[in-house]
């Protein structure tokens, strides 16, 4: 086994060449076998080229499709080289594969948007004995020692505005209930939380009834949305707080023939949503730029990387100053929610 000092990391030059002796010895030993997951081109670098590399929570989805975009203009910006790269499903244990690859390429900085946060701990701490650079960026892991978070938006602001809304269409009173992609994703459970929190304070009227888990898929959101219309005959509201939540819970209302019964709010893409608006499936959802939040954290990891000091009012070259959120000093938020209605939507391309 090669042993490197603790102390000291070595120069990528270094590193990739003992990988590349590594990789041919496993290559006439076993033959030759499958990538692991990540492993494309991140190695092919220059030894004084910058890698970022950006772990989304799955690929082949609008949101995280935009986010790629943005992350890719950033990397053209600065001129580094970047790999985006994730799961085909929201596993934990998939976007660690990745992870692993990543720092055993040496990359430069590992930006995570994890599905399941307490289990990404242990390679943060051995990306960091690499002198690796690692924040997360949509969704948070704040107990996993990782430099900064990339929020796109302030957590609490986000669920008390969700509240605010089902609350007025709903008039005040009546069942509610949650559709929510997974019970592990940091970003999703704490809007949630902020959302029941907001709704016990300011509408003791309304009544949540059920929570329901839909993996991440617009099918089974509509077909977990129909089973609860057919559960609650009453209901009044839903909740639903990811990008194919929205569009799954829209499609089980019109279906079931309770536009205008049943009212909806939630975050999710214009491209997904817009026909529902159309239709007045719903009156209103939220979302914050994506690509913006996608090339927010190139820059952010180019500049920890370049050994920027981050500050809140920071200025990143061709973005602008940073926002770090009032209470902690680790989380840099992008915007304010934007709220789409009838009204705006056509206003708003996002490239997704």
């Amino acid at each position: 086994m090669i042993r490197f000092p603790v102390s000291k990391r070595i120069s990528r030059r270094s590193f990739l060449f003992c990988l590349a002796l590594c990789g041919l010895a496993g290559f006439l030993l076993s033959g030759c076998g499958e990538k692991p997951a990540g492993e494309e081109n991140a190695s092919a670098s220059s030894d004084d080229e910058i890698v970022i590399a950006v772990l989304p929570k799955l690929v082949n989805i609008d949101y995280f499709d935009a986010c790629e975009k943005g992350a890719q203009k950033a990397a053209a910006d600065l001129g580094v080289k970047l790999v985006y790269d994730g799961p085909q499903q929201p596993s934990g244990i998939e976007q660690n594969k990745f992870i692993e690859t990543w720092i055993r390429q040496g990359v430069d900085a590992i930006c995570i948007a994890p599905n399941q946060p307490k289990s990404i701990k242990r390679f943060v701490e051995q990306a960091q004995g690499r002198g690796i650079k690692v924040i997360t960026w949509d969704s948070d892991a704040p107990d996993s020692g990782r430099a900064f978070m990339v929020n796109q938006v302030n957590d609490a602001v986000l669920g008390r505005m969700l509240i605010d809304d089902i609350a007025e269409q709903m008039g005040g009173s009546g069942k509610w209930a949650i559709a929510i992609a997974s019970l592990d994703a940091s970003n999703l459970n704490t809007w949630r939380k902020y959302a029941e929190e907001h709704a016990k304070e300011k509408y003791p009227d309304l009544e949540l009834v059920d929570t329901v888990v839909t993996q991440e898929d617009a099918e089974t959101a509509r077909q977990m949305v129909q089973s609860l219309i057919n559960a609650n005959p009453d209901l009044k509201g839903i909740v639903a707080f990811d990008s194919n939540s929205v569009p799954g819970a829209a499609e089980a209302i019109k279906r079931a023939n309770k536009v205008g019964e049943i009212a909806l709010v939630g975050n999710s893409t214009p491209k997904s949503m817009k026909p529902y608006i159309k239709e007045g499936v719903l009156k209103s959802f939220y979302l914050w730029n994506p690509q913006q939040l996608g090339e927010l954290t190139v820059r952010v990891a180019h500049a920890l990387v370049s050994g920027k000091e981050i500050e809140s009012g920071t200025e990143l070259p061709k973005y602008g100053p940073i926002q770090l959120h009032p209470d902690d000093a680790t989380t840099i938020i992008m915007s304010e929610p934007i709220r789409f209605t009838a009204e705006n939507i056509d206003e708003y391309d996002f490239g997704i």
